[in-house]
């Protein structure tokens, strides 16, 4: 008998271990925790010809958005391909969708699955799957939109239905819907408290509205299940870092990397993102970070995939200037420059000028650094991350201003940040420049 997921997908099997596989390996994905994999591979060998499982373990790994897994994605793929039973019209249809991911097409990829949840509103997996590429793409719309379409489909009751209303919350909050995601997101966690995007969600409320020590406490009081165990746990560490330095309290923001943030053997590329994201923010307040940047660098030099992802580049980008490594900065700025035209992922036509300010930057050309910023903070939401991540390009051009001795630049776009903090409600440049140097 064909079995089928808690949601009422049909799952291709007719092993009933395959099936309970399949729903504990999604819910370890849902909340984050460590390590569905090793949940999935016994029934993937158990049952080889199980579609759904293949298509799951090729998504986890996509889902590390690092370009050296995407081989392994392509093998799962290809053994969903291969099994002897008929594939249902989802598997059909997610594995014609993963495909592209798996060779580099991230962004064609989403399209695909952009019609595969208009056609399958209740594939959890594929949802959650989505949400992160929207994410990466720099699709905030999506990552709000995208749930939307789903929920007329879903009922409180039904298995996974907190979860939505997670990433619908972190979705809001992208599009400056503070109030709508706050509420949603303390109504996902009210249903499953393990729910770490829901936290994660909150907490960028706080961080996004200047609320600092709603935001210390949330993460170090209210919600600690992260800590552990947590594929997010670097990344909500790194969210707590910046309420730090929202405090100006950068000893210990740059504690905290060293304890929590720093990449330890396992660490995957979100992970070393988030470990270059703060040493640089740290970096542009004057503290002396390079011996950790030499570390870091090292780390991406070994793991970097250049050409794939502009979001990682960049970030990649940061440590090698940030230790000075010369002649790898060399090296990158060509593996860069060597992508073709029309590459897959959208904004790759400024990775090269933003790996060139930070470049600029890096070598003392502050002046340049800015110039080649400013064009490209309008459309910044197509480097890809959060508004919190997408930050930095923002404060390296005001910082880069303020070296350069520009002035008037520094004072524009104090302002304009200052004036996105709603707690923010007056007073001089100078002062609204410290509240906002942060984030």
């Amino acid at each position: 008998m064909i079995q089928h997921d808690a949601r009422g997908e049909a799952l291709g099997t007719d092993q009933p271990a395959s099936a309970a596989a399949y729903e504990e390996a999604l819910a370890l994905f849902n909340t984050l925790q460590l390590d569905p994999v090793v949940v999935l591979e016994p029934a993937l060998a158990q049952d080889p010809d199980f579609i759904a499982g293949h298509l799951m373990m090729a998504g986890f790994l996509l889902s590390g958005i690092d370009g050296q897994l995407l081989p392994a994605a392509r093998e799962c793929l290809g053994r969903a391909a291969a099994s002897r039973h008929r594939p249902t019209v989802r598997e059909k249809s997610l594995l014609a969708a993963l495909r592209p991911w798996a060779e580099g097409d991230m962004g064609g990829a989403n399209r695909l699955l952009d019609r595969h949840l208009v056609d399958h509103p209740r594939d959890l997996f594929a949802l959650q799957l989505t949400h992160m590429a929207d994410l990466v793409l720099g699709r905030p719309a999506m990552l709000r939109d995208r749930i939307g379409r789903a929920l007329v489909h879903w009922q409180p009751g039904d298995a996974g239905y907190g979860y939505l209303l997670g990433m619908h919350a972190f979705g809001l909050e992208e599009c400056n819907e503070y109030a709508r995601a706050e509420r949603l997101g303390h109504r996902a966690l009210a249903v499953d408290p393990q729910d770490t995007w829901a936290v994660h969600a909150v907490a960028h409320v706080y961080e996004m509205q200047g609320r600092v020590a709603e935001g210390i406490h949330w993460l170090t009081e209210e919600t600690r299940h992260w800590e552990q165990n947590n594929a997010l746990a670097v990344h909500n560490h790194w969210h707590l870092a910046l309420m730090h330095l929202s405090n100006r309290d950068e000893a210990s923001a740059l504690a905290l990397y060293d304890r929590a943030i720093a990449p330890g053997p396992a660490a995957m590329a979100l992970d070393l993102v988030d470990a270059s994201a703060l040493l640089w923010r740290l970096g542009l307040r004057g503290v002396d970070v390079a011996g950790r940047f030499e570390a870091l660098a090292a780390r991406w030099q070994a793991q970097a995939t250049w050409g794939w992802s502009v979001f990682n580049d960049t970030h990649a980008m940061l440590a090698l200037v940030g230790a000075g490594e010369a002649s790898r900065i060399a090296q990158a700025s060509a593996a860069i420059e060597a992508v073709p035209t029309g590459a897959p992922l959208p904004w790759w036509n400024e990775a090269g000028t933003l790996c060139d300010a930070v470049t600029a930057f890096g070598s003392g050309a502050y002046a340049r650094c800015a110039q080649l910023l400013l064009p490209l903070l309008p459309i910044a939401h197509g480097f890809g991350g959060s508004q919190a991540q997408r930050s930095l390009i923002f404060l390296t051009a005001m910082e880069a201003a303020r070296r350069a001795g520009d002035s008037a630049l520094y004072d524009a776009l104090a302002s304009e940040a200052a004036m996105r903090k709603p707690a923010w409600t007056g007073g001089t440049v100078e002062r609204r420049a410290q509240v906002l140097e942060v984030a």
